[in-house]
């Protein structure tokens, strides 16, 4: 049996005494794509950050276990060669402080975790060919030398995927990953989450929009306030009345072939 992703026990996480995740027991295993689902201030992003190393969770008297890829502490930098990361705040960060970044220096910067790329850093041979290679896996060498400023916003999102998949990451965290995207960019991102999950890559969306959800993603984690109140198959946890009470108003689920929406 292959390592998990992860593997969370009974975790809590606290800021100084305001609890904001309270015993999350949550695995995700290798190639189950999973969605987790909540309202804003549910606690996705502290649960992002737990995923991500960026936080520990609080210690507790109660016996609770953490590991990620079978291991219970990575350095940041290491651990994004396992897990790809892709957020609005690292988007919004390449549009609006390194604009003039081209598209292959973004993706390039991977490599080095940076915000594009510095004189002080030796850039190597495999690095150019790691940076192509996630170019040409996405489809979008055509973006190489198109300058940030001049991409959509679906253009430069696209980049800041290849970024993270710069190394052979087993999985890759989305964190809202179709705001600010129109219709057909929201369409396309889907494809290409798709797409990515077929090439064995593992996809761990989190969001609030039920339309992102597509149809590989087996796994449902419903998250409010700071718990998960259910998880399981998609079958089994994407109804109604589980998602009326994540968002806390009620809420009607229909499916329309393979994909879902909501009305209240």
């Amino acid at each position: 049996m292959s390592i998990p992703i992860l593997s969370f026990e009974n975790l809590d996480l606290s800021y100084e005494l305001t609890h904001v995740l309270k015993n999350i027991s949550l695995r995700i295993d290798s190639a189950e794509h999973c969605v987790i689902l909540g309202a804003n201030g549910s606690g996705k992003s502290s649960l992002i950050k737990l995923i991500t190393s960026e936080l520990y969770p609080s210690y507790k008297q109660e016996p609770f276990h953490r590991e990620i890829l079978g291991r219970e502490r990575w350095a940041i930098t290491e651990l994004r060669q396992h897990i790809g990361v892709v957020t609005n705040d690292l988007h919004s960060r390449f549009a609006y402080e390194r604009e003039n970044l081209s598209g292959f220096e973004t993706v390039l910067s991977g490599f080095f975790g940076t915000l594009g790329l510095f004189d002080h850093l030796e850039v190597k041979v495999e690095y150019l060919e790691g940076a192509v290679n996630a170019m040409k896996r996405l489809g979008i060498e055509h973006l190489r030398d198109k300058p940030l400023s001049q991409m959509s916003t679906g253009e430069l999102r696209k980049c800041i995927v290849a970024r993270a998949l710069v190394h052979p990451v087993r999985a890759i965290l989305l964190d809202e990953p179709t705001v600010g995207l129109d219709i057909k960019a929201q369409i396309d991102f889907i494809e290409m989450m798709r797409f990515l999950g077929a090439g064995g890559t593992t996809v761990i969306l989190v969001t609030h929009h039920i339309e992102e959800i597509y149809e590989e993603i087996s796994k449902v984690v419903l998250l409010k306030e700071g718990r998960i109140i259910a998880q399981g198959s998609k079958e089994a946890v994407l109804n109604s009345a589980n998602l009326s009470e994540t968002f806390g108003i009620d809420l009607e689920l229909i499916r329309i072939g393979n994909r879902y929406r909501l009305i209240s």
